[in-house]
């Protein structure tokens, strides 16, 4: 009978700690719809998702491209793809009501301003 409450107590005990769904992955819900501004000074970057794709503004105040890329969510993760290749990788770090925090492939913090249109 030991064996029992000791197999059930480090069961339990390994439930508490593991780790929760995280509130802060991406989800359909969270992109359809999702337009992204970059708050930075130097750097053009916005994003338009809809159901299918994404439209990027991406580059400097000089230069700008604006082609129609895709988006995908794996392992809680908003990957954008250009056609042949993973542009850039979102974690989602924080959002509160005026902005998204991500953790860009690279490492690298971004803040952006976002809107939905739904």
């Amino acid at each position: 009978m030991s064996r029992a409450v000791a197999a059930l107590s480090l069961l339990a005990v390994n439930c508490a700690t593991s780790a929760p769904v995280s509130e802060n992955a991406w989800t359909a819900a969270k992109v359809i719809g999702l337009h992204l501004e970059l708050i930075d000074s130097n750097r053009v970057e916005g994003y338009w998702f809809t159901k299918n794709y994404v439209v990027p503004n991406v580059g400097s105040h000089d230069i700008v491209v604006d082609p129609l890329w895709h988006w995908k969510i794996r392992n809680g993760r908003l990957q954008i793809y250009s056609e042949s290749q993973l542009e850039d990788e979102f974690t989602l770090v924080s959002i509160d009501r005026k902005t998204i925090t991500v953790r860009r492939r690279t490492g690298a913090i971004a803040r952006y301003r976002y809107s939905y249109q739904r």
